[in-house]
C-alpha cells in the first residue's frame, strides 16, 4: 500500500489530537494507556515497519514529522529495545517473513524482549536486566576465535542468575545471522534511530524543569548548551532526511547519542549523589500490577547507543583478537 507524505503528516496531526491532546483532562494513567492501546491499533508503535509486520510503512519523513509531534506534546514514546533493535534486526534477515509472528507482537507491544551479551570462550553473561519478566531474549555470542553470532532464545532456567545458557537450551533456538559485527554495522547504516532524536527533547525538559532560577549557574549554561545543540539536530535530521543523504544522517544520530550521554551526566550533577542509585521504597519487591506510568525517557534504553559503543566496540575487540 503506497503512503504518500502528506496523508502521513494529516495522519498523524489528527492522531496525536485525538488520542493525546483531547484527553488532557484525563487522570494519567487512563490517558497512557488508551495512548498505548491507541498506538496498537493505528500501527503507531512502529509506523516505519511494512504493512504485513504491523506497520504502516511510511517514510523517513513522515517519522520525523510523527516523533517530532510526539516530543512536542510530551506524548509517551514506545520503549526501544524491541522497536528499535530487535524489529530492525529481524527485518534484515535473510527471510522476514519468518519472523512474521515475533514483528507482529512487537507491532501489538505483546513481547518483551531482554537482549543478552555472551562472551566466550569464558562465557560471562551480560544483560539488559528487566523489571518484567521477558518472554524472548536476543542472545549477541561473542567468540574470540571465529565471527560472533545472533540469535533469538526463550528465556532459559539460569538467565536469572546469570548463567549461560546450555546445548539444550539452544536446542529449540534460531540463529538470525552468524556474522554478528557485519549486522550489527547494517543496523546502523540501514535503519537510522529516527525516535532517538525526538527521544532527547524528553530529556532535555526534564532537566529544565530541575535546573536552577540562576541564568549564570554552570548546569543552566550546560543545560542551553545542549538545547541549542538539540535544535540544530533536529533542524538537521529534517533536512537530510528530505535529501536523501543518509551518510550525513550517521552524523546526527552520533550527535544525538552524544547529547543523551551529557544530559545523563548533567542530570547526576542536578541531582546529586543519590540519582547515582535508585531508592528502592519498602514493598518493592511484592507483587504489583503493571503500571501504565510515563517512562522517564532517562530510564529508557536506548539500543543504538548500546549498540555503537557496548557491543560493536567489543566485536571489534574480538575481531583484531582473532585475526
Amino acid at each position: 500500500m503506497k503512503v504518500t507524505e502528506s496523508s502521513a503528516r494529516a495522519f498523524a496531526n489528527d492522531f496525536v489530537d485525538a488520542y493525546w491532546r483531547s484527553c488532557s483532562d484525563e487522570d494519567d494513567e487512563r490517558r497512557v494507556a488508551s495512548w498505548d492501546a491507541a498506538l496498537t491499533e493505528h500501527h503507531l508503535r512502529v509506523p516505519g515497519y511494512p504493512w504485513a509486520y504491523g506497520g504502516r510503512n511510511w517514510s523517513d519523513a513522515a517519522l520525523v514529522h510523527f516523533w517530532s509531534l510526539c516530543a512536542e506534546y510530551d506524548c509517551p514514546m514506545p520503549d526501544p529495545v524491541a522497536t528499535e533493535l530487535v524489529g530492525p534486526l529481524l527485518l534484515l534477515s535473510a527471510d522476514p517473513s519468518q519472523h512474521r509472528g515475533h514483528l507482529q507482537a512487537i507491532a501489538a507491544g505483546q513481547a518483551s524482549w531482554e537482549l543478552v551479551c555472551l562472551d566466550l570462550p569464558s562465557s560471562p553473561v551480560r544483560r539488559l536486566k528487566s523489571d518484567a519478566p521477558v518472554d524472548w531474549v536476543l542472545l549477541i555470542e561473542n567468540h574470540a576465535d571465529k565471527p560472533s553470532r545472533i540469535g533469538i532464545l526463550k528465556p532459559w532456567p539460569g538467565l536469572q542468575r546469570n548463567l549461560p545458557p546450555t546445548p539444550a537450551d539452544f536446542e529449540n533456538g534460531l540463529i538470525l545471522s552468524l556474522n554478528a559485527h557485519e549486522m550489527l554495522l547494517k543496523l546502523l547504516r540501514d535503519h537510522q534511530p529516527i525516535a532517538a532524536v525526538w527521544r532527547n527533547r524528553a530529556l532535555l525538559k526534564t532537566l529544565r524543569k530541575l535546573s536552577s532560577d540562576d541564568p549564570m549557574a554552570r548546569a543552566n549554561q550546560k543545560l542551553c548548551e545542549l538545547e541549542i545543540l538539540q535544535n540544530a539536530q533536529e533542524t538537521l535530521c529534517r533536512r537530510l532526511i528530505q535529501s536523501g543523504d543518509r551518510e550525513k544522517q550517521l552524523v546526527v544520530t552520533k550527535v544525538a547519542r552524544e547529547i543523551r550521554t551529557k544530559s545523563l551526566q548533567l542530570r547526576h550533577e542536578q541531582l546529586g549523589y543519590y540519582s547515582l542509585t535508585e531508592a528502592t521504597p519498602p514493598g518493592q519487591n511484592e507483587p504489583t500490577e503493571p503500571s501504565h506510568a510515563v517512562i522517564d525517557a532517562h530510564f529508557m534504553i536506548e539500543p543504538i547507543t548500546l549498540i555503537s559503543d557496548f557491543f560493536v566496540n567489543h566485536l571489534e575487540t574480538h575481531a583484531k583478537q582473532g585475526s
